[in-house]
């Protein structure tokens, strides 16, 4: 996945709502650099200081885990997408930003 920071989309934002023309699409945004999550957490590792470490869960385990903080529909909706986010349809980058 190639996820960015909240302050980037943010900066995006501003940019297409206050530009004198309006980007008239969608914008994809993406970080320079796909990582799968075991790239993730070598990254959270890096940046944080403490070790970080990717456990695969089952798409039932993810669900129940997200539902603990989200609507149950919601959860089993992301839980059901993980599986191909893991196959690696994520994986691009766009120079939108």
């Amino acid at each position: 996945m190639a996820l960015v920071d909240a302050d980037d989309i943010a900066d995006v934002a501003v940019h297409a709502l206050t530009d004198d023309r309006a980007p008239n699409t969608d914008l994809v945004l993406t970080a320079p650099e796909a990582l799968d999550h075991d790239g993730i957490a070598t990254v959270r590792t890096r940046a944080g200081g403490r070790p970080g470490v990717h456990r695969l869960l089952t798409t039932e385990e993810l669900r129940a885990l997200l539902a603990s903080g989200a609507p149950p529909d919601f959860a089993a909706l992301l839980a059901g997408l993980d599986p191909a986010v893991v196959q690696g349809t994520e994986d691009r980058t766009t120079d939108t930003v």
